[in-house]
């Protein structure tokens, strides 16, 4: 029970922390991610803020630059601080978002062992990731009790 609440507690704070990074214009309020809106989200490339995975708040390296980027295509890409990776992604109508087998698939280039660290918990935790909350400028992945979150920035 405490779980829930605190489960609803976080998506009510990550609204309201996407609300305040939402400036005017059309469709600039906080919304989570269906298939209806998928164009608030797609075609856009999104640079990795801040993240935490299993309740645990992973160090962002400053050498690290780890992306993201929705096709309207149905595929993702990204980069993870080493290597790129891509895969297919999909939205329920209900908002929920899934990696269909066979998941993210990366290069397997090797890297300094403290960015190979954060590349592992980026992948970790996006593959974690089961709704989307997008504002302007600002993109929210986590999942569903809250314990793993990475907060995105709109490149421009």
């Amino acid at each position: 029970m405490t779980q829930m609440r605190t489960s609803s507690l976080f998506a009510c704070l990550a609204i309201a922390v996407l609300a305040a990074c939402a400036g005017p214009g059309k469709d600039s309020g906080p919304a989570m991610i269906t298939p209806a809106n998928l164009d608030r989200l797609v075609d856009r490339d999104w640079l990795l803020k801040t993240i935490t995975v299993d309740s645990q708040r992973v160090i962002m390296h400053v050498d690290a630059t780890q992306t993201l980027a929705f096709g309207s295509d149905g595929r993702v890409t990204g980069y993870g601080g080493v290597n790129r990776f891509a895969g297919i992604y999909k939205f329920s109508p209900q908002g929920v978002l899934s990696f269909p087998a066979p998941g993210l698939i990366t290069t397997r280039m090797a890297g300094p062992p403290e960015i190979m660290d954060k590349e592992r918990a980026y992948l970790k935790g996006l593959a974690q990731a089961t709704r989307a909350i997008v504002a302007r400028g600002a993109l929210q992945l986590q999942n569903e009790d809250g314990a793993t979150v990475l907060v995105f920035e709109q490149v421009k």
